[in-house]
């Protein structure tokens, strides 16, 4: 079985740290939270700063005991929130590959989008399709 409901060690978890000021019924992250950028990375050229905040909307994490084992097989987190969680990761050999567990979708405005979204678009300009 490669999927147990019933694990006592899930690869994704409940947020550990919610927001104390949300919205009643909103995610346990929701808001702009703040996030540590590796300054050897993919999103700090994107950014062009080690310190950015970002929209969160959601309720789920990567399980920070599993950090190590996942920088070990070559998916580096590249972004950490106040508490060392996995916010983005990169896969360095890759040409593009870049996640987040935030939504950049929610900071971009007309005629300003996002700096990831902006970024992505630029990548599969000049890669000449998918990145």
């Amino acid at each position: 079985m490669l999927y147990d409901p019933d694990t006592l060690t899930p690869l994704i978890v409940l947020v550990s740290c919610p927001v104390t000021d949300r919205p009643e019924g909103a995610p346990r992250l929701w808001g702009k939270l703040k996030i540590k950028v590796s300054p050897d990375s993919l999103a700090f050229r994107i950014y062009q700063q080690s310190d950015i905040e970002e929209v969160f909307n959601c309720n789920y994490e990567l399980n920070q005991a599993f950090q190590g084992m996942i920088a070990e097989t070559g998916l580096r987190i590249t972004g950490l929130g106040d508490n060392g969680e996995a916010r983005i990761v990169e896969l360095a050999e890759h040409r593009f590959f870049l996640a987040t567990s935030y939504l950049p979708q929610l900071s971009s405005e007309e005629g300003r989008p996002h700096p990831l979204i902006v970024a992505y678009l630029e990548a599969v300009i000049n890669f000449g399709g998918t990145p």
